[in-house]
């Protein structure tokens, strides 16, 4: 669901999406049980479903997921899909350099039985497809708060989508900052920011990525408002206010939920949670 509106209303939505999340792990590259900061970047695949087709696609991904396990390929990816908005599905894959990236791709592309059934697959898998897209993103440190997690015990995500003005990122990023510091005072307060590097919208376009291992996090996020308020003071408060409303043109939050079908995660974590990881 898209939200354009002027940032004087209240901070509900922004400021729930920040508290009591999970800082994300390198995104299905680490083993279950580890708990690690997020990969240097972050390669997301954006792809819309057309209308009844979504079993049709799982069923295929599913097929080529288990292609890529029984050839052992590199490039674990975990893959989920939309709660709210249109239909679509997101996969995120984490790596820590272009090299790493290149080596991956042909390493797998070198394995000539699945890049055979990968080009069948992806044949197939067209016409249920409404449109694709790819994007890099470079994890933002600075903007990120709290400490990592075994992302292997997570179920479920959160993604706000910032498209901020033109000419407005060093203020966008030194608001992020204010918050990070007024939320130090939360203890449980955690979220993980990633800036689009590659791809439509690059250089004004964030994601604020909140994994959770229930959906009863969102309740905990929505109560979590009055701390904050509580923190920051009413001063501070209308000062933030009208910050987002000066730096950020729109803002889009989604939940998510995780596919263990469709996603090609490290034999370990199905070891660890078969009764999930394990699904087919």
């Amino acid at each position: 669901m898209k939200h354009r509106f002027s940032f004087t209303a209240p901070l509900c939505l922004f400021t729930a999406s920040l508290s009591l999340c999970a800082i994300p792990s390198a995104f299905a590259q680490q083993d279950a049980g580890q708990v690690h900061s997020p990969s240097k970047y972050l390669y997301l695949e954006n792809i819309e479903i057309k209308p009844n087709q979504g079993n049709a696609f799982a069923k295929i991904q599913a097929e080529e997921v288990q292609a890529m396990r029984d050839a052992k390929a590199p490039g674990h990816f975990l893959s989920m899909w939309a709660i709210t908005g249109p239909e679509h599905v997101i996969s995120m894959h984490g790596f820590d350099s272009f090299a790493d990236l290149q080596k991956d791709h042909e390493a797998t592309m070198a394995m000539s039985k699945l890049a055979d059934t990968m080009k069948a697959d992806d044949a197939e898998q067209a016409a249920t497809i409404a449109n694709a897209h790819g994007s890099i993103y470079r994890w933002d440190k600075d903007l990120s708060l709290g400490a990592p997690i075994d992302l292997s015990k997570m179920r479920f995500m959160r993604i706000l989508l910032f498209q901020v003005r033109s000419g407005h990122d060093d203020d966008f990023n030194h608001l992020v900052k204010l918050f990070a510091k007024a939320y130090e005072a939360i203890p449980e307060a955690r979220w993980a920011v990633f800036e689009k590097t590659y791809g439509v919208g690059s250089g004004n376009t964030y994601i604020l990525v909140t994994p959770m291992e229930s959906l009863s996090t969102v309740d905990m996020m929505i109560g979590s408002n009055k701390k904050f308020t509580d923190a920051v003071g009413e001063d501070q408060l209308a000062m933030l206010r009208k910050g987002l409303d000066a730096d950020v043109e729109s803002l889009e939050a989604d939940l998510f939920a995780f596919d263990p079908s469709i996603s090609y995660v490290p034999d370990s974590w199905i070891t660890s949670s078969p009764d999930f990881w394990g699904k087919k």
